[in-house]
């Protein structure tokens, strides 16, 4: 049996596929990156915005259609949120798996599998086009936060964390297969271990894999602020935790937040920035905004706009307001315009990626430590390109393989473009 993975969606969807490949590999089946070769194709799908959920049909019709040989399953938070929709399913899929049976689908592999065990540590599935050096740990899963604007506790269900020496063992096969920088997600990352008795915190996690494993570099995924401790701003002391955090603000204005059912105000915002900077001044913090949610006025727009300003962020994710169908925000007075939301975005856009500009600028001329993913060809040049500690993308020039390396640079000069030119250390 051949089985291709894709997905749409976050980090966390990443990482299930990730998983469910490292998995079928151990029990001897080919995981292959071509589609054309599969016998099975897996999908996880996303809901999390309108796009998301178009782009997760569109994926699901494009490999039913175009490899009809295959069996497609589909999983996912689009699968989940639409299972009481067979019919359209059926037109999609050979069969669904909502998020509940999602571990069903490895068992079900296998039983329609002969393989024998191959042995994990002789080789790492091939993922296509998602083929990284780093690697996504999931967890968490499911989320205890009710946004107005989000069907996540809809899809996955209330928060559950996997068991910390699951974790660590996991991470140690990564580590064995080389994996040089593990991700941790989840979908509310922070909540990991608020679950368990006596209670853990995302601290405690960290310091595990910090004593209990070798990989050379730990990354968190997006981490809500209110999740982000004292205790965990410590850590980073260590130089393998990398220095960056995705930290989602949503909107830099009470109102709004407050609309959105989010238990946080900027003043707090503020002061959790503040005490990362005081640790660590050069810290990389980025973020996510969601632009036109009901009820955000001209006034209010320009309040968050200046408060985005004030919090320099290095980079992020802008995102404009999605009326999701089963989601509070829905049905909420004050809708906004498409063309307003558009527009806002834009602009937002255009004020994260100047403090981007500018968080790199303070950054030249100094060292980076740059895991590198692989071979790209910039302007003519072919080079390779990679990730620094605090996440900037980075680019070499340079004939030498560097890939699944961490390689000391400098980081030279910045393209008008926005592309990150860097010098190998000698």
């Amino acid at each position: 049996m051949k089985v291709f993975l894709n997905m749409v969606g976050c980090r966390l969807n990443q990482a299930e596929i990730e998983q469910l490949a490292l998995s079928l590999v151990e029990a001897g089946v080919e995981v292959v990156s071509d589609p054309t070769e599969a016998d099975e194709i897996v999908i996880n799908t996303c809901c999390v915005t309108a796009k998301a959920s178009a782009d997760s049909r569109k994926i699901l019709r494009h490999h039913r259609a175009h490899f009809p040989e295959a069996h497609v399953i589909g999983t996912g938070c689009w699968v989940s949120i639409n299972k009481d929709n067979p019919a359209e399913q059926k037109q999609m899929m050979d069969q669904a798996y909502d998020n509940p049976r999602k571990e069903e689908i490895l068992v079900d592999l296998l039983a329609r599998s002969a393989q024998e065990s191959i042995g994990i540590e002789q080789i790492r599935p091939n993922l296509g086009s998602r083929n990284r050096t780093r690697g996504f740990v999931k967890v968490q899963d499911g989320c205890d936060n009710r946004c107005a604007y989000c069907l996540t506790q809809v899809a996955r269900g209330r928060s559950v964390s996997t068991d910390a020496s699951s974790v660590v063992a996991y991470s140690r096969k990564l580590q064995n297969l080389g994996v040089k920088e593990i991700v941790l997600t989840g979908v509310q990352l922070g909540s990991w271990g608020k679950d368990i008795l006596p209670k853990k915190s995302i601290s405690d996690l960290v310091k595990m894999l910090l004593d209990q494993t070798e990989i050379p570099r730990i990354r968190l995924s997006s981490i809500e602020p209110w999740d982000v401790s004292s205790e965990l701003i410590s850590l980073f002391e260590d130089p393998r935790l990398c220095p960056h955090l995705h930290i989602p603000l949503q909107s830099g204005s009470d109102e709004i937040l407050r609309k959105m059912n989010r238990p946080m105000n900027t003043i707090r915002f503020r002061e959790i920035l503040e005490e990362i900077r005081a640790a660590m001044p050069d810290f990389a913090i980025t973020t996510d905004i969601i632009c036109g949610f009901p009820g955000e006025t001209e006034d209010l727009f320009e309040q968050s706009l200046e408060f985005i300003k004030e919090c320099q962020f290095s980079g992020g994710h802008v995102f404009p307001f999605s009326a999701l169908e089963g989601t509070a925000a829905f049905s909420m007075q004050e809708q906004v315009q498409h063309y307003i939301r558009r527009d806002r975005t834009a602009i937002v856009r255009q004020v994260l990626e100047d403090a981007q500009r500018t968080f790199i600028s303070r950054r030249l001329g100094q060292n980076a430590k740059v895991l590198f993913e692989g071979k790209n060809k910039l302007h003519g040049e072919w080079g390779w390109q990679g990730w620094s500690e605090d996440f900037i993308k980075v680019f070499v020039p340079s004939p030498d393989n560097l890939q699944n390396q961490v390689v000391n640079v400098v980081l030279e000069y910045l393209s008008e473009s926005g592309e990150v030119y860097a010098r190998v250390l000698c």
